[in-house]
């Protein structure tokens, strides 16, 4: 018998994107692209005030506009149960549709209006009275922790004070080399392309909704429970998703009423948020302050980090368990002996933090790298030398991160970070670039070189799940729990698969987003996708083709061992004897298949990974500088990242490049800014500004190939790696130009001309 050839497989080929010939002719579906007859359109009567007691409504007015068909006030809707759980021990309120006597910050939904046609909706929403009486805005964190609760239920605005680590054993460490300073992370909004949307409508049988989500499952679990449902009365539908970065994880106050004004009308009801809605009351991400103290010692190795954190989270909570990633992963790369973190949850007038691209990886990477380069700058050593130093080594894998699991880190899967490091310093050519840099400097030109090294932790939820349908025309159907917001899903899980059997990747179909139909899972957060999701994908189409190679061997008087699934052929290893794919599918339907083997190949399987995975990177910016204006002009980016095996390059180059642009526009112009009345200041794009193709460059990509052992793919997350290690490479070097410059995100000009003149 001859040697097996290698199973055929797409692992690591370029196939180009199979859902852009949807999204380039106009043919693909979102929400509000479904309209049902008799639809009717909801738009909110919202809070001017960010703090205020709602004294009275008025409806008569709006009642007389041609069209409406009700109107929703706060006590239609006071028994609506919404997550999370009310908390008193942490401080979690309750959390109501509209405002329950007291709004709590700018846009606050006071009252809905439903009507025939969404002008009408928005008309007779304009003519709703409301009566408001003005509070004191509760808005800076600091102010926030002394002034009175804006919940009169709890003792204060304080939501928690958690700590772990040890902090008298961080004051007994001894070095050289002690500094302290602030990184603030400043609120940014997800704004993906479409904003959220939602089409509800109630049957015969239960509750149908159409949601622009992250996770259908998630949804319908949650709608059938605060709506005293069974989940099989309840069925979540997400058709094509135009992003959403962490802001479509959650049902939102919107999305309850819908479902309400649904019922209470016996139509379907839509909304659709406009971009101003979502810049007032979307999750906004980041908003954080963090405090560092380090210790270190004169050759740059850190021997003791402590950080004490703050959180915005705005006026009410609205997903919790992300929030402690932050400190989690607060040594990132780095071996450090003794670490230690305290966080604070403030309550404020301002919208609700919710989860943001990297969700707490981010944050937790800016910091840290700030830290290396203030121990830099302090000591002398190179940048790039310091971070040399202090990296954990491939030997101490798998390894107890945040100093040990006293300081509640993560247990790493594995890293080679000097690898990544050794090689953005070739492509970028950082001895060159340093040489280039002295020559600017003395003809009195402003560039900076910026550094960064991360590592995220990806894979949450530890299993995934997915179901594989064979037709009797050969075709393949891949049903999986996880959801495509333009990553490429229906284009990399059918790789997987198509290889696994064999096929022409054209051949295998992914249905995703209905939980009428899809295997029940968290959908896709936190860069779980392909490791959850195409694991088990690609373990369900094993099973298929183990299967398949038994009828094959019937077929074929063979052993099953010895028959080659490719190119939509079973074949006897080593010889021309073969029968099509077809063929084999058949028999397997029509019950040709061994004893002890069921009819048809259809297989499910709900996979169990081996743990989290840690995708790392090391990322370099140069930055010119402006001197008269302050202007900061991102020149050149390079981008070393490592997440194991990669499925299809094509595909992760393009995330690479979104979350890299995410990432830059966080350093230098995005920004949630409120006014002294707590008011929203940049409730659109001419306010908040986001990076445009002319404000980036050409980045350079290049990559290294660390497996894990977590999943079978050895593939890492990479969704989020650009949004985490660009932002402080680029903050690094503005700091770098201004000589070691002390800044803030996003540093802008105005703030870059007031160092320049200080």
């Amino acid at each position: 018998m001859t040697t097996e050839p290698a199973i055929p497989s797409f692992l690591g080929a370029p196939v180009q994107r199979r859902e852009d010939p949807a999204l380039i002719t106009g043919m693909a579906r979102y929400v509000d692209d479904i309209t049902p007859n008799g639809t009717l359109y909801l738009a909110l009567v919202r809070s001017p005030f960010a703090h205020a007691e709602v004294t009275g409504i008025d409806v008569e007015a709006a009642h007389e506009v041609p069209g409406v068909w009700a109107i929703i006030t706060s006590e239609d809707v006071a028994d609506v149960l919404m997550p999370p759980t009310p908390n008193p021990a942490r401080n979690v309120p309750r959390r109501y549709p509209l405002v329950q006597g007291k709004a709590l910050m700018p846009g606050d939904p006071v009252a809905a209006v439903v009507a025939e046609t969404a002008a009408a909706a928005k008309d007779a929403a304009d003519l709703v009275f409301v009566d408001y009486e003005p509070l004191d805005v509760v808005g800076d964190m600091e102010e926030a922790i002394e002034a009175p609760p804006i919940h009169p239920e709890f003792e204060s605005n304080v939501a928690y004070d958690r700590s772990k680590g040890d902090r008298k054993a961080f004051e007994l460490v001894e070095g050289p080399i002690r500094l302290s300073g602030v990184v603030e992370h400043p609120r940014v909004v997800p704004a993906p392309m479409e904003n959220r949307a939602i089409l509800a409508e109630w049957m015969e049988d239960g509750l149908k909704v159409h949601l622009s989500s992250q996770a259908p499952q998630l949804m319908q679990k949650q709608l059938a429970s605060d709506f005293d449902l069974s989940q099989t009365a309840v069925r979540v539908i997400t058709p094509f998703v135009g992003g959403a970065f962490g802001c479509k994880f959650d049902l939102a106050e919107e999305d309850y009423l819908t479902v309400i004004a649904a019922r209470v009308t016996g139509r379907p009801v839509k909304w659709t948020e406009s971009r101003r809605e979502h810049l007032l009351t979307i999750g906004h991400g980041r908003a954080q302050r963090h405090r560092y103290e380090v210790v270190a010692e004169n050759d740059g190795k850190i021997k003791g980090l402590w950080v004490d954190s703050m959180i915005d989270l705005g006026c009410r909570a609205r997903y919790i368990p992300w929030i402690e990633l932050t400190p989690r992963m607060g040594t990132g790369n780095y071996d450090i002996p003794v670490y230690g973190w305290r966080m604070r949850g403030i309550l404020t007038n301002r919208a609700p933090r919710g989860i943001y691209r990297g969700a707490g990886r981010p944050e937790a990477t800016l910091t840290l790298e700030r830290v290396i380069e203030a121990v830099a700058g302090a000591t002398g050593v190179d940048p790039a030398e310091v971070r040399r130093r202090n990296f954990i080594q491939p030997d101490q894998f798998p390894y107890h991160s945040s100093g040990g699991a006293v300081a509640g880190g993560y247990k790493y899967d594995t890293g080679e970070y000097e690898k990544t490091l050794d090689k953005l310093l070739e492509v970028a050519d950082y001895e060159g670039l340093r040489t280039e840099q002295a020559a600017a400097r003395e003809q009195g030109r402003l560039m900076g070189i910026g550094l960064s090294a991360y590592v995220e932790v990806c894979g949450f939820e530890s299993w995934g799940a997915a179901r594989v349908q064979v037709h009797p025309d050969g075709s393949v159907t891949v049903f999986v729990e996880t959801l495509d917001q333009g990553q490429g899903h229906r284009t990399s899980f059918a790789q997987l698969v198509a290889g696994v059997l064999g096929l022409d990747v054209d051949q295998v179909k992914i249905e995703q987003g209905d939980t009428a139909t899809t295997p029940y899972g968290w959908g896709t957060s936190g860069s779980r996708s392909i490791a959850q999701g195409g694991s088990a994908s690609h373990a369900a189409a094993g099973k298929v083709a183990e299967k398949a190679k038994k009828v094959a061997g019937r077929l074929l008087e063979a052993s099953a061992a010895d028959i080659v699934l490719a190119d939509g052929q079973a074949t006897v290893a080593g010889t021309d004897v073969s029968v099509t794919w077809e063929e084999v599918v058949t028999a397997a339907l029509n019950g040709n298949v061994p004893d002890g083997v069921t009819p048809g190949l259809d297989e499910e399987i709900h996979l169990k990974s081996g743990g989290l995975n840690f995708p790392f990177g090391c990322h370099l910016a140069v930055v010119d500088i402006d001197p008269e204006s302050g202007s900061p002009r991102l020149d050149r980016m390079w981008a070393v990242d490592d997440a194991g095996n990669i499925v299809n390059p094509m595909l992760a180059e393009g995330q690479r490049h979104g979350g890299l642009a995410q990432g830059v526009g966080q350093a230098l112009w995005e920004q949630v800014i409120y006014d002294e009345d707590g008011n929203l200041v940049t409730s659109s794009f001419m306010d908040y500004l986001i990076p445009t193709a002319v404000s980036l460059p050409l980045f350079g990509l290049d990559g290294t190939v660390t497996p894990t052992p977590t999943n079978p793919l050895g593939a890492k997350g990479l969704g989020e790696a650009g949004a985490i290690g660009s932002t402080p490479a680029v903050v690094n070097a503005v700091a770098d130009a201004l000589g070691g410059a002390d800044v803030q995100i996003p540093v802008t000009a105005e703030q870059i001309w007031r160092i320049l003149h200080s």
